[in-house]
């Protein structure tokens, strides 16, 4: 009989797409994800979404005893650890590049699709790419927009690798997440993208 952990491999193994998303703080990922969720599951096709920072932010909680829900709300629980999370998470990566990758995808249950909402190193994009049927997304927004939805420059944060790694990646799709501007025409073009890819497997 299969244990859980045999279950989840199989299920990690079946994944045939990975959408994966990377963008500044605050522009938009989470929303455009969900997007991205709604218009999948109106056509019936299977998929999930997961989160590379959601596998760090467990470990970092279980080592830290924190909470780890408070630790994936954007609140100020959080970014009073946000830099010394990203400091363990660079020492735990510089060990072993794509760890909180392979985390990631053991949530996936029996999805085709698998949209990783939080890229933020070529290491992460390295890992997809190369294991998995791959398209790159970059989400953007003005930086005004992106002010009016909370964002505030911190010097060791928005200047990190983890901002800025993957700023001059050639990506497949460019996202616009323009505040006030219904962006379903451009979400509905990717999931053609991915529709396509699927059908050439």
């Amino acid at each position: 009989m299969q244990d859980k952990n045999d279950k989840k491999k199989i299920a990690v193994r079946m994944v045939k797409f990975v959408i994966a998303i990377s963008g500044k703080r605050k522009s938009g990922k989470d929303y455009c994800t969900n997007k991205l969720i709604k218009a999948f599951e109106k056509i019936q096709l299977p998929v999930s979404a997961v989160g590379i920072s959601h596998s760090l932010k467990e470990e970092y909680a279980k080592i830290h005893n924190l909470n780890f829900g408070e630790l994936l709300t954007d609140g100020p629980y959080k970014e009073q650890f946000r830099k010394d999370m990203i400091r363990w998470g660079e020492e735990v990566r510089n060990k072993d590049p794509s760890v909180f990758c392979r985390a990631a995808l053991l949530s996936v249950d029996d999805s085709d699709i698998v949209i990783v909402s939080d890229c933020r190193r070529m290491t992460d994009f390295e890992f997809f790419v190369s294991n998995y049927k791959t398209l790159t997304v970059r989400v953007e927004t003005i930086e005004d927009h992106r002010q009016q939805r909370g964002f505030r420059f911190v010097k060791g944060i928005d200047d990190a690798e983890s901002e800025c790694g993957l700023d001059d990646y050639k990506f497949d799709v460019v996202l616009k997440n323009i505040t006030g501007e219904n962006i379903d025409s451009r979400i509905e073009k990717i999931v053609e993208k991915v529709i396509y890819e699927i059908n050439k497997l």
